[in-house]
């Protein structure tokens, strides 16, 4: 039994016009580089990349596909009406099936939102704001296609897609119809509930895929907000009922022999952990500690049953278990180290695989405007963005700037900044315990704190599938350096505080796919 899983497509309506050439010319409405170099995703490749990534699912024979949410951009009208004409294009031709859930990007809750974005045409010039509020003074292009769809409307677009129960499906069934008082599908009158659309579905013979809604909303004014951060503890907090419903699925799995695989968009476990038992805890910067769940919402949901869930959200690849609920994040097509995830499911074993995007046609198709507006930007890393010769390349490059201009300034301390610049060597001297370091990684102690700080990110990103990326003499050190912080009880160095933070960090970012090992 084998399924493709992908996470966090994003796609933007790179054809749909949005009011600043005519839908279905062929012409391009495109986001600007400043844009895609600032976001944790690129935009105008999105396309490329997904038809990329469904090639890819159709050369392996693979039929059925998990849309880990966020399969949109930003849940704009026209944006899920472009997704939806890709799904049906690739279920028409080749017999595709997709099951889809929802990330924090697809959906608004109870009410729909106005949304706005810079566009500009092939040419890039001319940047205009294009929004769905009639409100917006000129010169912005009022599109009613840019408007984010509220919960029920992305559960009515998406209804086709798993969503809703299939005309042909061995099984398939809802918490609410499973459960008395179980969660409702539809949209509530009492604005303290929330749609909640769950599944579980069994598209091949023996293979249950539960698809969970792990979005809750909150009212802020009059306005209502996604609980991204830490996801499932909101989850389990405002939807006991999902709990059961999954503990009452993975009873039946068990006692039926299916093999029960868990879907939601958000992580289950926090994506790095430190320390062992009672003890432990997530170990990732600041920003990424917020947007995780705690430890004990991962256990009450192996006490519930679950062996392996699968989550996006974080753009990134790897592997991280606790207390038998293994968390498979699901890397995206349109971030560093771009991809989805293959599982082979068998009688005695679950096989995971990366699949990794390399060469994507046409994924330079707004590099002309990228020329363009490189030159009223000055940035050494935009410059590197038209000399990409593989989409691999411009995401790594893409993900460079970012660890430049916003991951390092927010997530690091100003002591540790300070070090940047400082030898690796210099920095080890000073602590007894890594002296034997220096001897045998010379030239890695001669560079700069800055480099290694940079392949903490790529590492985090892509666990052992970043070991390409980085040179091997600088792979041989981290192995050393690994291996002497792992047969620590605890991290003690006789360096600045936050630099032992940091490696710290670093020496739980080497476990989280256990690359070691590789």
């Amino acid at each position: 039994m084998q399924i493709a899983v992908v996470a966090d497509v994003h796609l933007h309506d790179l054809y749909g016009g949005y009011g600043m050439v005519e839908e279905g010319s062929g012409g391009l409405a495109l986001r600007t580089l400043a844009d895609t170099m600032a976001s944790t995703r690129v935009f105008n490749e999105s396309h490329a990349a997904f038809r990329a990534v469904l090639d890819d699912i159709v050369r392996r024979g693979i039929r059925d596909v998990v849309l880990l949410g966020d399969y949109s951009d930003d849940g704009q009208v026209d944006a899920v009406a472009a997704v939806k004409r890709l799904l049906s294009d690739y279920e028409d031709r080749y017999g595709l099936r997709f099951f889809a859930t929802f990330g924090n990007h697809d959906c608004y809750g109870p009410a729909p939102h106005h949304l706005a974005k810079v566009l500009t045409q092939a040419d890039g010039l001319e940047p205009l704001l294009v929004t769905s509020d009639d409100r917006a003074p000129a010169p912005a292009i009022v599109c009613p296609g840019m408007r984010g769809m509220s919960t029920a409307e992305a559960v009515e677009a998406m209804a086709p897609y798993g969503v809703a129960r299939p005309a042909s499906i061995l099984h398939w069934e809802s918490p609410h119809e499973t459960l008395e008082g179980g969660a409702p599908r539809h949209l509530p009158t009492d604005e303290r509930l929330h749609l909640d659309a769950s599944y579980l579905v069994e598209p091949q013979e023996g293979l249950w895929l539960l698809m969970l809604d792990a979005n809750v909303f909150h009212k802020i004014g009059d306005t209502w907000q996604v609980r991204a951060d830490a996801a499932w503890d909101h989850v389990l907090a405002e939807r006991p009922s999902l709990l059961t419903w999954i503990e009452d699925v993975a009873e039946r799995a068990s006692r039926l022999a299916k093999t029960l695989l868990a879907f939601s968009h958000y992580p289950a476990l926090p994506l790095a952990l430190t320390r062992e038992g009672n003890s432990v805890r997530a170990a990732s910067t600041p920003d990424w500690s917020k947007r995780m769940p705690s430890p004990e919402s991962g256990r009450r949901l192996a006490r519930a049953g679950l062996r392996w869930h699968f989550s996006g959200h974080m753009h990134v690849a790897g592997r991280v278990e606790l207390e038998g609920l293994v968390n498979i994040a699901v890397p995206s097509p349109v971030a560093y180290p771009g991809g989805y995830v293959v599982v082979t499911a068998g009688a005695e074993q679950i096989e995971i695989e990366i699949a990794s995007l390399e060469d994507v046609s046409d994924f330079d198709a707004a590099f002309p405007a990228y020329d363009v507006q490189s030159g009223d930007i000055n940035s050494a890393c935009f410059a590197k963005v038209l000399a990409c010769k593989t989409y691999a390349e411009f995401l790594r490059v893409h993900l460079q700037n970012l660890i430049e201009t916003k991951h390092s300034p927010d997530d690091w301390p100003p002591e540790l900044l300070a070090c940047l610049d400082v030898p690796i060597g210099r920095l080890f001297r000073e602590d007894a315990g890594l002296a034997g370091l220096p001897v045998r990684h010379s030239e890695v102690m001669s560079q700069p704190f800055r480099q290694m700080v940079e392949d903490y990110y790529l590492l985090r990103a892509a666990g052992r599938h970043a070991l390409g990326d980085i040179p091997a003499e600088r792979v041989a050190f981290y192995r050393d350096l690994a291996k002497h912080l792992s047969s620590q009880e605890r991290v003690e160095i006789g360096l600045s505080g936050e630099v032992t933070k940091f490696l710290e960090l670093f020496a739980a970012c080497t476990h989280f796919d256990d690359w070691l090992d590789h």
